[in-house]
Order: C-alpha cells, then structure tokens, then sequence
C-alpha cells in the first residue's frame, strides 16, 4: 500500500506540483494539507513499541521528526497523525514577520533530486498570535516549538513563553535568511551567553539548531557551550546558504538530497567528539528510507526532514518506519 501511494504522489508532484508557479504550489499544497484529513488514514501511521526512543526524557512513538516550516495549527494537528514522532513548528519571533517578498522559494534539481532554495525571511505570526493559536493544539504527538531572535532578550522572552507550549523547545541559530540569526554562529562568545540565559528560561529540554556552514566552529566552540550549559541535544542542522539570482535577496538556504552527504559527515564527526553526551537530530537531505536508517544507524537518536515531505509526500514516514522496523 505505502509503495502504491508513494508512486501516486510522485506522479502528481512531477505532473502538476512541480509545474507550478512556486506559490501557487504552495498554497494548493497548505490547502489540501489543511482541509484533506489524511491523518485520519491508518496507512500513513505505523505503531510499534520497538521504534519509541526518548529525546531529552521526551517519549517519542518513533526518531522520525518533521522538520519546522509550518504554524498554521490546523496543518500542525494533520501532520501529527501522518507517522512522525515528533512535529516541529515554524520558527517564532518577538513581532509577526511578512517575510521576504516573492520570489522567496525556487525548485532546484540536479542528479540527487529534486530540492528547494528559499529566503523565506522567518515569515510568521508573532508570539502573540502564535501562543494563542496553538495553546489548545491536542498533542497526538510531541511538539517541539522553535524561536528565533536578533537579541539575548528575544530567545529569553520567547523560549520562556513559549516553552509552556511545547514538549521541547529548539532555538534556532543558523538559518541563512535572516543575518541576525546567522550571524549568532559567528559569534561563540556571545552564543555561550546566550545558551547559559536561555538554559535558565524553561524547565522544558532544549535543542540548540546548528548550521551546516559553521562545521568547525560547532564542533570547537558551540557544542562544547552548549554542553557546558546543560543542552545536550543538536539539531544539525539547518539549509546552507547558497547564491541564487532566481531569489529577491539574490541567495538563500538549500534544502534537499544535495545536504545529505554533509548530513552524514557531521553527524559522524560529532558524535565521534562527543559520544554519548550529546543527543543528535540530523536533519538535512532525508528524501528515501534508506538515508534515514544510515543516519540512525551511524548514530543519530533521530532524524528530521522537511523537504522530503514535499518532494515525495506525507507517506514518506510510513516507508521510513517499514525500512526500520525490517531491519530489528
């Protein structure tokens, strides 16, 4: 049956998704995900007690986490029942954000696949807006919120409102399409103050979202800070920033099955640093069964995509949680 519908959403994404307009394509696509209920369909769910882990002391049905993109609370409760472990949402910022203007998402394809470039801006409700929407969300699965900010004070604000909210909080770092976030990984010093304040605002466990540009300076500076003020889960990582004319910045962070190799090789590399101490999410480039149970199988405790849920649809977590359990 998972092999069916795959096939069938691949026709349609290659047929019609992939021919749109990029925001049209995304409307249609939030649209049916919102108004089709599809998590009500068993077959894009798979239970086994065998593929529970725990992220920070969180109990999760299976390592399988939808990466954030999405705070529209009707689409977060859909995706809830569509296989994965964990749902993240859109990263959060003091004041509702427009993003920036169109176009802000591009396809891309080479020989590893189909993947996107966007300069989305950090594009959301504010906290206001977003704390109200999603304070009665049922959690058919654990939520992980995601903030963002330009100062000290935001990530505090943000991670203590919101960590309510969520069964784990991720403070975003590294996305490349707003310099002030970025630019936080270019600065460990004040990255190490700001992992001790926001370590102190929720009693919520904490995962710090690394950028797979900063490879050395995660794994000599930033982990062993964040360490030292007790977050010990990794989200490695983010898109990459790349150059793009198509793009109203004129570049933006790559997404897709061209991130997975260096995916795999910073997982790698930190856990060979850090051993048992850190608990790793690798997110970057998860588009097939195989290359999330290559992660998980080289060590991390869960894996993430997003990208993937567009390219090849929401029963891409269904045939992931087949190949692991073939596998035990």
């Amino acid at each position: 049956m998972s092999r069916t519908i795959a096939v069938l959403y691949r026709l349609l994404y290659a047929g019609l998704l992939s021919r749109l307009p990029e925001s049209a394509a995304i409307s249609l696509g939030q649209g049916l995900l919102r108004r089709l209920p599809l998590d009500r369909l068993g077959c894009f769910r798979l239970s086994a007690p065998r593929l529970a882990i725990t992220l920070g002391g969180v109990r999760l049905p299976n390592p399988i986490v939808l990466a954030a993109m999405y705070y529209d609370p009707a689409i977060l409760s859909r995706a809830m029942g569509l296989g994965f472990g964990a749902v993240t949402a859109k990263s959060i910022t003091v004041q509702a954000r427009p993003g920036h203007p169109e176009p802000n998402l591009v396809r891309t394809r080479t020989g590893a696949g189909p993947g996107l470039v966007n300069c989305n801006g950090f594009q959301n409700p504010g906290l206001e807006r977003f704390r109200a929407a999603v304070a009665s969300l049922p959690h058919r699965v654990p939520l992980i919120v995601s903030v963002a900010g330009e100062s000290i004070d935001d990530y505090v604000t943000l991670v203590h409102e919101l960590g309510a909210l969520g069964d784990l909080v991720e403070f975003n770092i590294s996305s490349p399409n707003t310099k002030l976030v970025y630019e936080w990984s270019r600065k460990p010093g004040e990255l190490a103050t700001l992992l001790r304040e926001v370590s102190g605002a929720t009693t919520k466990p904490l995962i710090v979202k690394l950028s797979p540009d900063f490879a050395d300076t995660n794994e000599r500076e930033i982990i062993p800070a964040a360490l030292a003020a007790g977050v010990r889960i990794v989200n490695y990582g983010n898109t990459r920033k790349v150059a793009d004319r198509r793009l109203s910045q004129g570049e933006g962070g790559l997404s897709g099955p061209d991130l997975f190799p260096a995916t795999l090789e910073n997982l790698r590399r930190t856990r060979r640093r850090f051993g048992a101490d850190l608990e790793i999410i690798a997110t970057g480039g998860v588009d097939s069964p195989d290359k999330a149970w290559q992660l998980l199988r080289e060590g991390a405790d869960a894996v993430g995509y997003f990208t993937g849920f567009i390219t090849r649809g929401p029963i891409l977590a269904r045939q992931i949680l087949e190949r692991l359990l073939a596998d035990r």
